[in-house]
């Protein structure tokens, strides 16, 4: 009798799991794909919020690309099968803007003019890559093992480490690029005509020196539109357009990866313009 009930209460039990089966522990691999992906979400949003209100430029298409990573994280949380696949697709769409778009391979390719800039998309970047390769190896382990989650292979730590090591070391290169001086800028042409550099947000050189009579040659090092005019930003922030006698007029002068002259300038004098799109971007052009 007893043997009876014991067998009715194994099949009870047996029914219940098969009714309600228990939801499978989340292993190490599971934890590391939902946490990059969580930070890779937060980063995304810090870029943006960051050219919101450092550049004052608003990006759309960021906030998009971070809802959509913080949603693959939700799916991913949930622990659903097809979960990696969608991480995988997540990941490969939004890493292609933070490495081939125009602006930030400039700010790549010049890691001393915007320090804060360059590190937060370097870790964008990071977290992104990490986040595309556990989706991936997830799938992977999962086509080969039948459906169980895989486990980290045994070299990640020691991928991890290395591939932290170099971000963190790329990041601290741009540190000391931006603290040590930089020279390399020309301040003249080779047929001794002057010339100022632009960078994404700023001039390579506040203030130049210009011979009277002589032109200015402005050159836009990145592929970030500038609007050039008459007149300069305050230290609150606000823009004050204004002519100034001797000066050559400048009314919204665009200037998109190309060179533009400016001048002559005839008089002697201190004279200033400024980008009417990113606010403290002043030059003073000193004519003597």
């Amino acid at each position: 009798m007893e043997e009876i009930k014991q067998q009715q209460r194994e099949q009870s039990d047996l029914a219940d799991q098969i009714r309600h089966p228990a939801r499978p522990v989340r292993g190490s691999l599971g934890k590391l794909t939902l946490a990059t992906f969580l930070g890779y979400a937060f980063l995304t949003y810090g870029v943006f919020f960051y050219a919101l209100l450092v550049a004052k430029v608003f990006i759309p298409p960021m906030v998009i690309e971070a809802s959509l990573i913080l949603l693959a994280a939700i799916v991913l949380a949930t622990r659903w099968r097809y979960a990696p696949y969608v991480g995988a697709v997540v990941a490969l769409l939004t890493l292609y803007d933070p490495i081939f778009q125009p602006h930030d391979l400039y700010v790549f390719t010049h890691p001393g003019q915007s320090n804060y800039e360059f590190s937060l998309i370097l870790l964008v970047v990071a977290f992104g890559l990490v986040s595309l390769g556990t989706c991936v190896y997830a799938i992977i382990g999962r086509y080969r093992k039948q459906g169980a989650e895989p486990r980290l292979p045994r070299f990640t730590t020691v991928s991890l480490s290395g591939f932290a090591g170099l971000v963190v070391g790329m990041i601290l290169l741009s540190v000391l690029v931006t603290i040590v001086p930089q020279t390399s800028i020309e301040s003249s042409s080779p047929d001794g005509q002057p010339v100022v550099h632009m960078t994404a947000t700023t001039f390579a050189q506040n203030i130049v020196l210009v011979p009277k009579g002589k032109s200015l040659l402005v050159v836009n090092d990145s592929s970030v539109d500038h609007i050039l005019q008459n007149g300069a930003w305050d230290a609150s922030g606000s823009a004050h357009p204004q002519g100034e006698s001797g000066a050559p007029a400048l009314h919204n002068v665009n200037i998109t990866s190309e060179s533009k002259t400016i001048g002559p300038f005839p008089a002697a004098g201190i004279y200033h313009i400024y980008c009417t799109l990113h606010p403290g971007m002043n030059l003073t052009i000193v004519v003597q």
